[in-house]
């Protein structure tokens, strides 16, 4: 699809407390809704910030979206780790 209807999926289910929780709960349900491609979907399911941002994502969205679904502040290391590291 493009890198618009990435960015906007990661802000939107970054940005707000319940899609959080949604995402937590089943990603695949709460991501459903967005104009994504089987692909697209996998890496955000999977977490995969490394291949994302292979793909143009913003790495600070990508951050953001980690860090709101990973366990916030003490996740930035394995975020930094993930995106050092070749995919």
């Amino acid at each position: 699809m493009s890198t618009y209807s990435i960015e906007r999926t990661l802000w939107e289910i970054s940005g707000n407390g319940d899609s959080i929780g949604q995402f937590l709960s089943d990603p695949e349900q709460a991501i459903s809704a967005y104009q994504l491609s089987d692909a697209e979907r996998k890496l955000i399911c999977t977490k995969d910030v490394r291949r994302l941002a292979d793909m143009q994502v913003s790495p600070m969205l990508l951050m953001l979206f980690w860090m709101a679904v990973s366990g916030g502040n003490d996740s930035l290391p394995e975020y930094l780790q993930k995106m050092n590291t070749p995919a």
